[in-house]
């Protein structure tokens, strides 16, 4: 009977995206032998990168050489336009969680997912996620719009950019009216000393 304990099966999941990423995998080849652990409440996960590349199940006894903490507080910054890997407090080998953030994070998810759901299912399993994405930016721009109104015309905390706009060119306006004014005085000076 095969192993289904969740590490085996995290390694397994792993190893199918990369399977079909021959790059990717190859990103994590300098790597073999050194353990890495997720480490999640109640339940740590260690892998072990094997000879390939890929991803083994290990003993959650083994040392590891890279510990992945997820990071809660750290949601609104991947909100906020965030990669995936700020999610994770990373301890331990820093070239190792690198070069695992740069194999994870440019999937094509349509080529890794094409052989289990097709050619269209796959495409739109993309698109899908490119529009999570694009909503992320969507949505942050638009608390972005919605917090600087708010701040604009309910609390009068700033002020609006088309009032700003014109005291700035008030400001130049005064200013060069009164360098033009100078320039009459030092000239009626000048005439009335040489006069």
């Amino acid at each position: 009977m095969p192993d289904a304990t969740p590490a085996f099966l995290l390694a397994a999941a792993l190893n199918a995206l990369l399977d079909r990423q021959p790059s990717a995998k190859a990103r994590l080849v300098r790597h073999v032998g050194k353990c890495l652990q997720l480490v999640l409440p109640l339940l740590p996960l260690s892998l072990r990168i094997e000879a390939d590349g890929g991803f083994v199940a290990a003993s959650s006894d083994a040392a590891p050489d890279l510990r992945l903490i997820p990071d809660p507080s750290a949601l609104p910054q991947w909100f906020t336009g965030g990669k995936f890997a700020d999610l994770f407090r990373v301890a331990g080998d820093g070239v190792l969680a690198v070069d695992l953030a740069n194999a994870l994070a440019d999937f094509d998810w349509v080529l890794t997912l094409r052989p289990y759901l097709g050619d269209i299912a796959a495409s739109r399993v993309d698109q899908f996620l490119r529009g999570i994405m694009n909503w992320r930016g969507q949505a942050l721009e638009s608390a972005g719009r919605n917090l600087a109104e708010y701040a604009v015309y309910e609390q009068a905390m700033l002020a609006e950019p088309y009032a700003v706009r014109e005291f700035i060119a008030a400001v130049d306006r005064l200013r060069e009216d009164a360098d033009r004014l100078e320039a009459r005085l030092n000239l009626l000076e000048a005439s009335h000393r040489s006069g």
